[in-house]
């Protein structure tokens, strides 16, 4: 079973806050991709605007939770990261996530809007196909250590001395088994939620397995306006070739209306 998390706020288990902002004019909320944990945005916070407070989702079985069991099930995760978080929607937020993260972002904004809780100010969803995506690699979480790492080197975004190294890899790859088995609970029955009225931001790199066209299947679940950025890049090009081009999308969508970059 889990260990019990400890009380929520900006610096608990579920999330962390690397340089606290607490008279920030938005936090944003940023949700880890497979296998990862919340210091893939660690550096965020020092690169974004200073009126925007930087907070990472932490799930279990990973950096200071690696003893928790990984969540498998996609509806699971959601639930428990919306108890989490919602302590921490009493400002001005917005919500990013990049693969498993932006499915995992899209169900919080979804359950928000279901409870009425407050919406994001915008909801930006990078390197994921939206719900009826064609999945192009399925059964990910059954496949062997050799299959996994070919398949980790092949996206990108993993050290190579990381990929070498058997002890390493036997703490990683049991995680991301767990995160794709999670993935595909989300596209084997996508939910169908509330329609959200907020804003949507939809990221995604030339060279990724994801389209463009898996990307606009995220449009029809907001009322709001959608936009959609490519940038050079596999499927980490926000941690690769167009880190910056990305923080820059991103501190211009989170821009206060009617407000100019100076």
């Amino acid at each position: 079973m889990p260990t019990p998390s400890a009380p929520l706020g900006t610096n608990s288990l579920w999330l962390k806050t690397y340089t606290p902002r607490p008279e920030a004019r938005l936090r944003l909320i940023c949700f880890h991709p497979a296998g990862a944990g919340p210091n893939f945005y660690r550096s965020w916070a020092a690169l974004l605007p200073q009126d925007i407070e930087v907070c990472a989702v932490q799930l279990p079985g990973r950096e200071s939770r690696f003893v928790e069991d990984p969540l498998t099930d996609y509806a699971t995760a959601v639930a428990a990261l919306y108890a989490a978080l919602r302590p921490t929607l009493d400002r001005p937020y917005a919500l990013f996530g990049h693969s498993m993260g932006a499915l995992l972002a899209h169900g919080v904004a979804a359950t928000a809007a279901r409870l009425g809780a407050p919406a994001p100010r915008r909801l930006l969803l990078s390197g994921a196909g939206g719900p009826g995506t064609e999945l192009r690699k399925s059964g990910r979480g059954g496949w062997t250590a050799d299959e996994l790492v070919a398949d980790l080197r092949e996206m990108g975004g993993t050290p190579e001395e990381v990929l070498a190294d058997p002890e390493l890899l036997d703490l990683i790859l049991p995680v991301l088994r767990a995160d794709y088995a999670l993935c595909e609970t989300f596209h084997a029955a996508p939910p169908a939620g509330p329609t959200l009225t907020c804003p949507l931001s939809l990221l995604g790199g030339d060279r990724d397995h994801y389209t463009p066209a898996d990307l606009a299947l995220w449009a029809p679940t907001t009322t709001g306006p959608t936009t959609q950025h490519l940038y050079p890049g596999g499927h980490f090009f926000l941690a690769d070739e167009s880190a910056d081009a990305v923080l820059a999308t991103v501190a211009a969508e989170l821009r206060p209306p009617g407000t100019e970059a100076g």
